[in-house]
């Protein structure tokens, strides 16, 4: 019975790896190549002229004219997020201590399918109350940085 066994476990063996059966397949890989998002200004934030003795805050709406615009290029039909900074300071060209406080920036579509150049305009509010010191007669300039992601 012994010898039996042995038999019985080497024809087991010996058939087993006609059992065992490997499969080759082949998998595609692709990969698709799209221009970088570019952003171009193409307008300024422009809050207008103001007296030097205004105490009201200045609006400008992202439907005005003194909204900024810009646009966004990249791959057409694509869906691209759009986000902004939402404060920013304007310092006085000459007396750097002299600054207004930009709030509340917003844009008129934080998502956009691109088709060719894509419009964005921004709008904020220039908050005089806040401003450093009395305002001072002259320019005040500042920026403020958007960021567009492929969804």
């Amino acid at each position: 019975m012994h010898k039996s066994m042995r038999k019985l476990a080497f024809v087991t063996l010996a058939i087993m790896p006609s059992l065992a059966q490997a499969e080759v397949g082949s998998i595609q890989a692709t990969i698709e190549i799209i221009p970088p998002l570019s952003i171009s200004q193409t307008s300024s934030l422009d809050f207008g002229t103001i007296f030097s003795d205004r105490t009201t805050d200045v609006i400008v709406a992202t439907t005005d004219g003194g909204a900024a615009a810009f646009t966004v290029s990249g791959h057409d039909g694509l869906t691209v997020d759009v986000s902004t900074e939402a404060t920013t300071t304007l310092t006085h060209t000459t007396d750097g201590t002299k600054t207004i406080p930009v709030v509340g920036i917003n844009l008129n579509n934080a998502s956009v399918v691109l088709n060719g150049a894509t419009e964005v305009k921004a709008g904020g509010t220039a908050d005089i109350d806040n401003a450093t010191g009395a305002l001072t007669v002259g320019n005040y300039t500042g920026s403020f940085n958007v960021t567009v992601v492929y969804q």
